[in-house]
């Protein structure tokens, strides 16, 4: 075991030392830095592991937040499936958070977790297409709802000419995606709404959302501007509702449902 930990650790270091900021490219010309990063990961553990995870993740939470680098590091748990958990992290640059990784602190949370584990522990780099300032972002409280959106957008969509849209000329998805964070910041109780990008599948994105209660975010939900965005998102002429034709089949934007999941901030 011993011999096992100290060449993990003798990878890890190998990690830190060769990793290197790359900026990434989008078919419209749009670069994105990977300074600063973004990690989003999915949790799902067993049924009778919960309290036993959210003291991890809570644990986990505390020590990342003081590491030099880190900007933003928050454990949240799903509403209504307990077991469902999610972990945003932003640091300041690639290195921060790949010295992050080989911490002695995150070696010994993973390896704790791991039996708790349903599915593979899911964790993906982004790079931030339309966020808010870190200074602007509140801290979460008890009764802040967390909204995380995996938005996969059809790659001949995400950019004009896309002919999935009543307008070919746009807004495509990420005009739409970008679109909707403006709008959504704007909306009464809105403490954060972001829009990452996957760093290797570009056209794979997270929406990040947190909202000062439970009605603030109902009330977002039906906001003109939110239903407007989804009939975009459909490709279906907005304002459009139901459409009369029974037949009719939306032409999606995306690959994917768009597929809300409600979360609560873990606290101590």
């Amino acid at each position: 075991m011993k011999i096992f930990s100290n060449v993990c650790a003798a990878i890890l270091a190998l990690l830190v030392a060769g990793y290197s900021t790359a900026d990434v490219e989008l078919a419209d010309g749009t670069v994105l830095s990977e300074a600063p990063t973004w990690i989003v990961t999915y949790i799902e553990v067993a049924a009778d592991a919960v309290e036993e995870t959210e003291r991890l993740l809570a644990a986990q939470s505390e020590a990342s937040s003081m590491e030099q680098g880190n900007l933003r590091f928050e454990a949240i748990q799903r509403v209504n499936r307990d077991n469902h958990f999610v972990v945003l992290e932003a640091w300041s640059s690639p290195e921060a958070r790949a010295n992050h990784a080989a911490a002695a602190h995150t070696v010994a949370y993973r390896n704790a977790l791991q039996p708790l584990l349903y599915a593979p522990y899911d964790e993906r780099q982004h790079l931030g297409l339309a966020t808010t300032a870190f200074d602007a972002i509140p801290a979460g409280e008890p009764d802040t709802v967390y909204v995380i959106t995996h938005a996969d957008s059809i790659p001949p969509e995400q950019f004009p000419p896309c002919n999935r849209r009543p307008d070919p000329n746009g807004p495509c998805s990420n005009g739409l995606l970008i679109g909707l964070a403006n709008d959504s910041r704007a909306h009464h109780g809105n403490m954060r709404f972001d829009v990452l990008t996957q760093s290797n599948r570009p056209n794979h994105m997270t929406v990040v959302e947190m909202w000062q209660s439970a009605s603030t975010q109902l009330a977002h939900q039906v906001h003109q501007d939110k239903k407007n965005f989804r009939d975009a998102l459909a490709g279906v002429v907005v304002g459009s509702g139901v459409n009369e034709d029974p037949q009719f089949t939306p032409d999606m934007l995306t690959g994917s449902l768009w597929d809300e999941r409600l979360f609560k901030l873990i606290r101590e």
